[in-house]
């Protein structure tokens, strides 16, 4: 409130780049973290090892992840997901001076990926990463984080449901439906309740009544 008129209209005119700097960060761990609980199914399923998730980190995991599952992520998402991650470390590590490498990215992408990230933005990514000039997010590139972060998680969740076996699916079910309903104990409510959850949340998987009895028994109802 003590500010100059002067001073607080500069403080507004910068608001959309500070809040791009702590919102598209924040996008994307939440989207590493989603992978890392894909890595976490998968293993449990026997496809991957602790130490290769271990090794994994934001510049491998897809890679690691379609060589698992067997199935491409889609690839103008993954360049665009990487140029933004790019762009976040300089923000982050380098106080926004962008490297070479950085610029050669911004000024190389396919031209399918450029011109799904003009249509979001508005901008070519290279008016946000020059050499010497601090690498800036608008609200554009914060609708473009999210938007390429859906994608790529909605690739990976259709990888998961045809990748991992009908048993591991049938328990997770089971420890979804357990953490939602931690009260029922009796044998018969869990069974009815267990029917509606099913058909509500993972009726694609149109899990047989072998394969619930057989989940039942392992988690010991």
């Amino acid at each position: 409130m003590n500010l100059t008129t002067a001073n607080a209209r500069s403080l507004l005119s910068e608001a959309e780049q500070h809040l791009g700097a702590m919102a598209v960060p924040y996008a994307l761990a939440i989207h590493e973290d989603f992978v890392k609980t894909c890595f976490g199914l998968l293993q449990r399923d026997g496809q991957i090892s602790p130490a290769e998730i271990r090794n994994a980190d934001a510049s491998s995991m897809h890679r690691l992840f379609e060589q698992k599952a067997g199935k491409q992520l889609p690839s103008d998402s993954l360049e665009q997901f990487h140029l933004i991650r790019r762009m976040r470390n300089a923000v982050i590590h380098a106080g926004g001076k962008p490297k070479q490498g950085l610029v050669t990215a911004a000024n190389t992408l396919s031209s399918r990926a450029l011109a799904q990230w003009m249509k979001v933005t508005g901008d070519h990514p290279a008016t946000r990463v020059q050499l010497g000039v601090p690498v800036t997010f608008s609200h554009g590139e914060l609708v473009l984080a999210l938007a390429v972060t859906k994608r790529i998680s909605q690739e990976m969740n259709f990888a998961l449901r045809d990748g991992l076996s009908r048993s591991t699916w049938a328990d997770v079910a089971l420890e979804d439906f357990a953490s939602e309903h931690p009260h029922l104990t009796h044998i018969a409510q869990r069974r009815r309740k267990l029917v509606g959850f099913l058909r509500t949340y993972y009726q694609v998987l149109n899990l047989t009544e072998p394969e619930k009895n057989s989940a039942m028994q392992r988690a010991g109802w």
